[in-house]
């Protein structure tokens, strides 16, 4: 799906929202922090001091792109812009070694693209490469359509659904805190927050529209609602669009299944659960 109507960021044209010299040596500090135990405990430190310093919006460089981030409202953003070694690093770093040609990625619940983003670090040195960013949500959409704006070329294409287990349209819910909690209200299920309706497919009808034919890497966060699109996937997909890798948002309190033991019954294995994610790794092929 596309946009037809510009986006608020393009009324203003990238540099407008450069942050100031002070901020950007902060900025510059507390990225070249180390991963450590020592660097997080600084990072925070140095982070509430730059932050008094900012706007709302910050014109800036991140995985080597050009890009719009918002400091607050959004805590996804606001990680990524002063210490993106800490957000998701080993996640990243794994999917970016899924690099080939004809490789592809799909990103359920982009948020404004960080992932994605970070992928297409890798992926546009290869042919034919493809990144899924799925998006319902219109403010994340357009902040992520303007990002994309400003890097012409990258095999970004954004997807503004929804995934479920079934199509249709569903209601979202947005925190007033946090735009990137949003999520779609279960059946029954009292609103409490601002909410839109949005598109939904589930996940084999978007990959068929797509013309996807293969997956080499998936990342899911949507808020504990990641059951709702993986146990029809992994009951229903052929072999070949069973991806390498897959980093799923650690929900377990959410769930009311072991995600993990529907998707080794497929042919995976934890590689690892990290402070956030829990990393799946196909390790049994079936033959087809």
């Amino acid at each position: 799906m596309s946009h037809n109507h510009p986006t608020e960021d393009e009324k203003f044209s990238y540099g407008t929202f450069r942050p100031s010299a002070l901020t950007r040596i902060l900025i510059n500090l507390t990225r070249s922090l180390p991963t450590g135990w020592l660097g997080r405990r600084l990072m925070f430190a140095l982070r509430r001091i730059a932050a008094m310093g900012v706007d709302e919006k910050i014109d800036t460089v991140l995985f080597g792109f050009p890009m719009r981030l918002h400091s607050s409202g959004n805590v996804s953003e606001k990680r990524a812009l002063f210490a993106p070694q800490f957000f998701d690093l080993e996640e990243r770093l794994l999917l970016n070694s899924l690099a080939e040609d004809k490789a592809v990625f799909i990103d359920i619940g982009a948020n404004i693209g960080l992932y994605s983003f970070s992928v297409a670090a890798a992926f546009k040195n290869f042919k034919n490469t493809r990144i899924l960013a799925v998006e319902p949500h219109p403010i994340m959409s357009n902040r992520l359509v303007y990002n994309l704006s400003l890097n012409p070329g990258l095999p970004i294409e954004l997807i503004e659904a929804a995934l479920s287990d079934r199509e249709g349209e569903m209601t979202m819910v947005t925190p007033d805190t946090n735009l990137g909690e949003s999520r779609l209200l279960k059946t029954g299920e009292t609103a409490s927050g601002r909410t839109t309706k949005v598109p939904v497919k589930t996940l084999l009808k978007l990959l068929a529209d797509q013309n996807v034919n293969r997956l080499d890497g998936m990342k899911i966060d949507i808020e504990g609602y990641e059951e709702a699109v993986l146990i029809p996937f992994f009951e229903q997909a052929p072999e070949h669009l069973l991806p390498k890798l897959i980093i799923m948002e650690n929900n377990y309190e959410k769930w009311e299944t072991d995600l993990t033991s529907i998707a080794g019954i497929r042919g995976y294995g934890i590689k690892k659960t990290t402070r956030m994610n829990v990393i799946l790794e196909k390790i049994h092929f079936e033959k087809e």
